[in-house]
């Protein structure tokens, strides 16, 4: 039987440590993922005291509040995923060097992922326009007249990626990438979530999707049915085929580990489509300087346009001039 696995902590004094012990997981330990803090509603209307607001018209400022309080509750665990069980066990000895910590480590079997995403997946909003909805509540959703992506989140997907990408989505909305014929390319595409969103935006896309994963590629497979789209210039390619995506895209979404996008800078940075666009996310906010430097001095015509930051996580938009 495959097992997968994470390591609960819990013990955090603020954002300070979180991002260490985040950074130390992802860069060290090759973790897999990070699950964000969950809050029960009834805590933030605790926090909230007699403000109250409706859902899109919380003010940023007390959203931070929130967030504050949040990352200060020692209570709170914070999941932290592994397809190594050596990794995970690694990471948790790691963890003696911080005093206050606690860690569990738990294991899984790779069957009952899918229950696990169940309870903690739900709709991400990208925009008033545009949404991503779970396989699942797929019938709940039919008569809703926004743009609906629905993803069945495989063991591709990852974890923490509702942040990731949200923010990946909320950068593809400022780009001009949806005409007729763009070639998109979705670099360790995972479930395919954001290539599959510019497909359902522009129907004519061409996308190549690209994972190392054979299982990645069938979650794709599955996610292109679920949403009736054709497989008409779409590609799903290995590494066995890279060479097919040896060529220049409108639009590059990576969003992948930090280490990953430094080994594949050069790749990235040179197959941008002149006035093209390049999306990097899966990034902690404290690499934020260090990526954007790197990339800009590996191709003098990548000029900065945005970078998008939601909890500890940013995506950064990149254009070719």
């Amino acid at each position: 039987m495959q097992y997968y696995y994470y390591v609960e902590v819990c013990g955090f004094d603020g954002p300070e440590l979180i991002s260490e012990i985040e950074s130390l997981a992802m860069e060290k330990f090759s973790s897999s993922g990070i699950e964000d803090f969950s809050i029960e509603e009834n805590r933030v209307d605790e926090i909230l005291g007699e403000r109250s607001y409706s859902g899109a018209d919380i003010p940023i400022s007390v959203i931070e509040e929130v967030e504050q309080v949040v990352t200060s509750d020692r209570s709170l665990v914070k999941k932290i995923y592994f397809t190594s069980k050596n990794d995970a066990t690694s990471f948790i000895n790691s963890l003696e060097n911080f005093s206050n910590l606690k860690s569990k480590l738990i294991e899984m079997p790779v069957e009952d992922w899918n229950e696990t995403w169940r309870e903690t997946y739900s709709p991400i909003e990208v925009s008033s326009d545009f949404e991503i909805v779970p396989s699942w509540n797929k019938e709940d959703y039919k008569s809703d007249k926004k743009n609906k992506l629905y993803i069945y989140p495989g063991m591709g997907f990852g974890t923490g990626s509702h942040e990731t990408t949200f923010l990946c989505m909320k950068l593809m909305l400022e780009t001009d990438s949806f005409f007729k014929g763009v070639r998109c390319l979705d670099f360790g595409c995972g479930s395919g979530i954001l290539a599959l969103g510019l497909r359902l935006l522009q129907p004519d896309s061409n996308l190549d999707l690209y994972d190392i994963e054979k299982e990645a590629l069938d979650n794709c497979i599955q996610n292109i049915e679920l949403n009736e789209f054709s497989m008409d210039q779409i590609s799903l390619l290995l590494p066995d085929q890279r060479k097919v995506i040896d060529k220049k895209y409108n639009l590059i979404f990576a969003n992948i580990l930090k280490n990953v996008l430094e080994i594949e800078k050069k790749y990235l940075t040179t197959h941008v489509e002149k006035n093209g666009y390049l999306i990097l996310s899966g990034l902690l906010k404290e690499q934020e300087e260090d990526i954007i430097s790197q990339y800009e001095k590996a191709n003098s015509n990548l000029v900065l346009q945005k970078v998008e930051r939601k909890g500890d996580w940013i995506a950064v938009l990149f254009k070719h001039q």
